[in-house]
């Protein structure tokens, strides 16, 4: 059968460097994980600021890097060892 597994999230920047870091000192210590990034969502409303280019297919200008915030996941019963090495490191 399915063993069915939840995740936590440990970390949480703003920072894609710090991310990388701790998933390097993660994987080496042999821990399964996962990182995720997401951006803020906009207010709606006549100030939402939608533009056609996002859904038409045009390219549309960068998104400030610092706008998105990158997540950090390990299985739940291995927080207690990441949060130890994350401060550790």
């Amino acid at each position: 059968m399915f063993r069915i597994r939840s995740r936590v999230t440990v970390l949480e920047s703003r920072n894609e460097e710090e991310i990388e870091s701790a998933r390097t000192v993660l994987t080496g210590a042999g821990l399964d994980v996962k990182t995720w990034d997401s951006e803020p969502m906009p207010v709606g409303g006549c100030g939402a600021q939608m533009r056609p280019s996002d859904w038409s297919g045009r390219k549309t200008p960068a998104k400030a890097q610092s706008n998105t915030i990158h997540h950090l996941l390990v299985y739940k019963e291995d927080e207690e060892k990441a949060r130890q090495l994350l401060s550790e490191n």
